[in-house]
């Protein structure tokens, strides 16, 4: 494992800079694709819905197998990076397929794409997740690394959100400085733009972004980071690997957290579009969402700070509380309360920071119970557990989201009546408190403090030296 002097900012930056293009991905799909699909394409809600849940099941199958072969690959560049490597090609074509598709988009065109897609983000995902757990062993050297990591998530989704901005600002006879002057008026000053019939370039620019970036920082953290070989040789069979894992509470209250987290957050991003653009009456979208990741980026340090203070966990708690109210009060708002609804998402933004990096440092702690339970090394299946899972919430949260106002009647891209607005309105609040409520309660009483994973540490590092000297 590397010595906590060799972690510096140059190599945590490098890490962490991949996780830009990754989120560039997430973003429009939690966003942007289903109401491009939806109202450009014309693919039936409900169908679509169905048909991303039958794309997300084959996360079930390669997540657990991306883990463990992961965790079993020895090469000479290490056992991560040859896997990302492998993932970003694929993703590259995929995003192109569905970004930017042609006139005649078929149901089967769709579907392989998406499936093809999500692999690629698995290959690459997993192995990047569990490289980060795997750089250093130290509690708060993790924080460092993960928040580091999660610094360019909230860049990514920056840059993401600032490319639909640049697009409805944008306009035939504008210069480059006039477009700026817009773009900043969007953010800063709040002024609105039309958006009518742009969501095509919208989607269409930001998979050519995603397409030049992915392979630029995928490239400098393979060059720039170590991917350590760990000390213990101790392999666990994926059968007797899950079993250790369902075995561990701390492992399984962990999970139940990012799956409640995830399917709160899926569920309110897959009515985010509508609610913001039909429901309160924004049309600049984008703008909305650039000053939300800013937001999210300026509160790192604070939620980095407080968890040192009084621990990830109690942190991650102030995270939930907060964005669960936020949530709760736009279901107050009405067409036209543009200046509550900034204040409020501004809110969530800042709360989006510390909900994006403290449960998968929490994560990367527990990988340490189990190394001292069973002398293997496997974050890789951990980080696929975590993924998939993540997986299976998402998928089920936007299939529950877009099916629910598709029963009570709400039309993308049409005049909707009132009982259809307060289904929009009513899930897109008050869903992602629902699934909050339980998660803070498992949060709450969070039993790994930065004490005892002190303790666990100097357990491992015995170990570790037992080994050794038998060697």
């Amino acid at each position: 494992m590397t010595s906590l002097s060799s972690v510096n900012r140059g190599k945590i930056m490098a890490y962490g800079g991949l996780g830009a293009p990754l989120a560039m991905i997430g973003y429009p799909i939690a966003i942007w694709l289903i109401p491009f699909y939806s109202e450009v394409v014309a693919v039936p809600l409900a169908l679509l819905a169905d048909l991303l849940l039958i794309a997300r099941l084959t996360d079930v199958v390669t997540d657990p197998l991306i883990g463990q072969w992961g965790d079993t690959t020895r090469t000479r560049y290490g056992r991560r990076k040859p896997w990302i490597i492998l993932g970003v090609p694929i993703m590259m074509i995929a995003v192109y397929k569905l970004f930017i598709p042609g006139e005649d988009v078929t149901v089967t065109y769709f579907l392989f794409w998406m499936v093809l897609m999500y692999l690629g983000s698995t290959i690459i995902g997993i192995p990047y997740g569990a490289w980060g757990a795997e750089i250093s062993s130290d509690y708060h050297q993790r924080s460092r690394i993960v928040s580091g990591r999660e610094a360019f998530t909230l860049i990514g989704l920056l840059i993401s959100a600032l490319i639909p901005l640049g697009v409805e600002v944008s306009g035939d006879g504008i210069s480059l400085k006039e477009g700026l002057v817009r773009t900043l008026s969007a953010i800063f000053l709040f002024q609105d733009f039309s958006t009518t019939n742009l969501m095509r370039d919208i989607l269409g620019y930001m998979g050519l972004g995603i397409i030049l970036l992915l392979p630029i920082f995928a490239a400098i953290a393979i060059w720039k980071v170590p991917d350590p070989m760990p000390k213990m040789k101790k392999k666990i069979p994926l059968r007797e690997g899950l079993r250790y894992a369902r075995e561990n509470p701390l492992l399984v209250r962990i999970l139940a957290i990012i799956f409640l987290v995830i399917a709160g957050e899926s569920f309110r991003n897959t009515l985010s579009l509508w609610f913001v653009r039909d429901v309160i009456g924004i049309e600049t979208v984008g703008a909305s969402y650039a000053r939300y990741f800013i937001a999210g980026f300026i509160a790192i340090p604070f939620w980095l700070w407080l968890g040192k203070v009084i621990g990830k966990h109690r942190a991650f708690c102030i995270t939930l509380i907060g964005t669960g109210t936020v949530s709760f009060l736009c279901f107050f708002l009405e067409f036209g309360d543009y200046t509550q609804f900034h204040i409020l998402f501004l809110l969530k933004g800042a709360c989006f920071g510390g909900l994006q990096f403290l449960p998968i440092s929490m994560l990367a702690d527990v990988v340490d119970i189990d190394s001292l339970r069973t002398g293997g090394r496997r974050a890789g299946t951990f980080f696929a557990l975590n993924g998939m899972i993540a997986k299976i919430s998402a998928m089920l949260a936007v299939w529950a989201a877009a099916r629910l106002v598709d029963f009570f009647g709400f039309i993308p891209g049409a005049v909707n009546g009132e009982t259809e607005m307060l289904a929009l309105r009513f899930f897109y609040c008050i869903g992602c408190a629902a699934f909050f409520l339980p998660a803070l309660f498992l949060t709450w009483f969070y039993p790994l403090t930065k004490e005892k994973h002190a303790e666990l540490r100097a357990e491992l590092e015995n170990q570790n030296l037992d080994a050794d000297l038998k060697t």
